[in-house]
């Protein structure tokens, strides 16, 4: 499973992709914060070389897939 951690200024922020849908251009992920473990799916913006989400209160943090590493 590819996953990316993500630290937010005060903690980190834990994404695992559960899958992409290629036709409608969304990444569906299981997000870890805090001890909470939600899912949801997200527009994939960028060409396809440089695609990414964005995630935050206000969509401000963008979240690239090439961040993205294979869980050890």
């Amino acid at each position: 499973m590819l996953e990316y951690d993500f630290w937010n200024g005060d903690h980190f922020i834990t994404f695992d992709i559960i899958g992409i849908d290629e036709n409608n251009n969304e990444i569906t992920l299981a997000i870890s914060e805090q001890g909470k473990i939600t899912q949801d799916t997200y527009p994939l913006l960028g060409d396809g070389k440089d695609r990414y989400f964005e995630y935050g209160k206000f969509y401000e943090n963008k979240i690239a897939l090439n961040d993205f590493a294979e869980e050890i």
